[in-house]
């Protein structure tokens, strides 16, 4: 225990539970006004985020103990896991908003895919990490049959926002992974294509499009609202508790919790939010360019462009420069499924960034 204390990254480890601890604030606030529209009390959402934390806390520890043999073995399991998950959604999937991404065990909603994306990402790197032309190859066809196996389902779940997610922090591994200019091409074009498709076959996905394309003759209400919010917090907000689109926006405690922080605590908490996030992704990446294991490199800067997309995305549609899309802000934004995957995507992390290897 003590050797593992001294290897670990504790930096990012002290980053990592200051955003957890500012999660439970915004949550405490910005979820009093939906508590009433689930009939439930004032602090319902509040106290459950403090459980997720603390249970996504033991979670990540416990990840930072691997190696990276146990990392890999430990995806793999989390992948079959989650996959079935995903096709079973089908079958017995809780559809919300006309959609069927949760699956209800034991009173709790549980997102599959969100397990499915720290997986996916350890085992793209696992077959790309041989250096190998030959062996490179057939790891790279392989890692295009796994995501595509992974993105056919999601994309029916409805549930594009993961798919692109998903894509994008492949394509990013790929390259990482040195494959030549000439393969990628093609690659960028089958996301254009998947991209159109999408457009074209999911109303919902064509309908947010448009919205951000043409607000003026478009429905707007929630990203004019959470606009609003951040104009009107300023540099340190209204004060805790008196802020007002929370009684608005019905996801003011999920995917538009960051308006609601800039309004009641300002654009200076904006800003530290910002940077907590920013010195986490670089200081990762600093530790994995140092990296001669080509796999920790390829895994590591999976996952940490997965953080940084969540944080990108989530941020850019509150302040409109993207279409509206359903990504949490990590272990800030209200949810079980998402501070536990999170949980696991830094935990994957701390052990891969850890001074020595574990002798587990």
């Amino acid at each position: 225990m003590v050797r593992w204390w001294w290897e670990m990254d504790r930096p990012a480890v002290a980053i990592i539970i200051a955003l957890m601890l500012i999660g439970v604030v915004a949550v405490s606030t910005a979820s009093v006004a939906v508590a009433k529209t689930y009939s439930v009390g004032p602090y319902y959402f509040a106290l459950r985020q403090m459980l997720y934390a603390f249970c996504a806390l033991g979670i990540m520890l416990t990840m930072s103990t691997l190696n990276n043999t146990a990392i890999k073995r430990m995806a793999l399991l989390i992948f079959l896991l989650a996959f079935v998950g995903t096709l079973l959604t089908f079958v017995f999937g809780v559809e919300v908003k006309g959609a069927r991404r949760w699956l209800d065990i034991a009173g709790q909603s549980i997102q599959p895919t969100e397990f499915v994306k720290p997986a996916l990402i350890v085992l793209t790197a696992w077959l790309l990490e041989d250096g190998r032309r030959s062996v490179r190859l057939r790891g790279f066809m392989a890692s295009i049959v796994l995501i595509s196996m992974v993105g056919i389902p999601v994309l029916l779940q409805p549930n594009f926002g993961m798919v692109l997610a998903m894509g994008s922090v492949w394509f990013a591994q790929v390259f990482m992974a040195g494959m030549p200019l000439l393969w990628l091409v093609p690659l960028m074009g089958g996301g254009v294509l998947v991209t159109l498709l999408a457009y074209l076959m999911f109303a919902h996905v064509r309908d947010r499009v448009e919205r951000f394309l043409n607000p003026a003759g478009s429905d707007t209400y929630q990203v004019d609202q959470a606009m609003d919010a951040i104009m009107s917090g300023h540099l340190f907000g209204r004060g805790a508790g008196e802020g007002v689109v929370k009684h608005t926006l019905p996801d003011a405690h999920t995917d538009f919790i960051f308006p609601v922080i800039i309004e009641e605590f300002g654009i200076f908490a904006g800003m530290v939010i910002l940077s907590l996030f920013g010195l986490l992704v670089w200081r990762g990446f600093q530790r994995l360019v140092n990296q001669e294991d080509r796999f920790m490199l390829l895994a590591g800067g999976g996952l940490l462009t997965l953080v940084a997309l969540h944080v990108c995305v989530n941020m850019g549609v509150s302040l409109q420069v993207i279409p509206t899309t359903g990504m949490t802000l990590p272990f800030i934004s209200y949810g079980g499924s998402s501070s536990f995957a999170m949980a696991i995507v830094f935990g994957f992390l701390l052990a891969m960034l850890r001074r020595k290897k574990s002798i587990l």
